[in-house]
């Protein structure tokens, strides 16, 4: 049976429990993080906690709403066991019977039919790169561009830092892209939050590159959980840009990562430069499903289309 429950009504213990074990080890459904990232959010429930939904949870004109919070890729549900085709449709049914509209993502693997009412269901791309291997046998399906871009990367005295603050990193990422993206402060708040938290939580590492004049060209946040390392965030200036600062630091952290039976998850991309630049490291394409679902009554039902 699948129940709605309210947070403040949730056994956190139990719901962290299943978050943890689910295959994919996503970083995003564990509770402390959504606290961080969401105003409020609810679970759907599976039984004694065998599978849970977490829905973050809006409210306007007094209607009840699902969204996707900023620093969230992709939430869905998380499983003890693998869900049935069966049991993902009633997790959907039970979804669009909770909320009037809903703009929510499914995570990997989870691919709903298209015959609910008022849904749509759209893909995502995602990648991924398996890091049990050695360095040597990962390089080896490194495209031959990227290889070529490391070793030109390589020629430029770069040095690591691994102990920059988090505001560095956000601060060069909102000098160089903040106006172009229009972001919320929001967006920059959450960050910093979750950069914080998980440091403190020894799940993170903020790793920061510098050229051989010592100034800073780009920087990268990696986040993990015991089946993945997740590139959360990153930063690159223009001369980074120029110099290749962003596969020098990649693939050092590949160096370091290997040999881990971990996932790197690159986060993204539907862009298709970003989407070349991961896959040249030889990372896999994955797809995630995006769910939009409009239960408002006309005419609100025509104000709020898909974008």
């Amino acid at each position: 049976m699948i129940r709605y429950v309210e947070d403040q009504k949730l056994d956190r213990k139990k719901y962290d429990h299943c978050v943890q074990l689910d295959s994919r080890g996503l970083i995003y459904g564990f509770t402390w993080y959504l606290d961080l990232v969401c105003e409020s959010w609810d679970v759907l429930v599976l039984n004694d906690y065998d599978a849970v939904w977490p829905l973050p949870t809006r409210k306007k004109f007094g209607f009840k709403y699902f969204y996707r919070p900023y620093a969230v890729q992709q939430l869905g549900i998380f499983s003890k066991k693998k869900l049935s085709q069966a049991q993902l449709s009633d997790f959907i049914k039970s979804m669009t019977r909770s909320c009037s509209f809903a703009d929510v993502y499914l995570n990997e693997g989870q691919k709903p039919e298209q015959n609910y009412k008022g849904l749509q269901v759209f893909s995502n791309r995602n990648f991924l790169l398996d890091l049990h291997t050695s360095y040597q046998e990962i390089y080896g399906r490194y495209k031959s561009n990227t290889q070529r871009n490391i070793k030109k990367s390589q020629k430029n005295k770069f040095s690591i830092f691994e102990n920059d603050n988090p505001e560095v990193l956000i601060n060069m990422f909102k000098n160089e892209r903040g106006d172009d993206l229009g972001l919320e402060e929001v967006f920059y708040k959450n960050m910093q939050a979750i950069m914080y938290q998980s440091l403190h939580r020894a799940k993170a590492r903020v790793w920061t590159v510098y050229d051989s004049n010592n100034r800073l060209c780009g920087g990268a946040f990696f986040i993990e959980t015991e089946k993945r390392i997740t590139l959360l965030f990153t930063g690159l200036n223009q001369e980074g840009r120029e110099l290749g600062a962003m596969f020098y630091l990649i693939n050092e952290f590949i160096i370091l990562a290997s040999e881990r039976s971990k996932i790197l998850d690159f986060e993204g991309s539907n862009s298709d430069s970003l989407a070349r630049f991961y896959a040249g490291f030889g990372a896999k394409e994955v797809h995630y499903s995006r769910l939009y679902y409009n239960g408002l009554p006309w005419p609100l039902k025509l104000m709020k289309r898909y974008k």
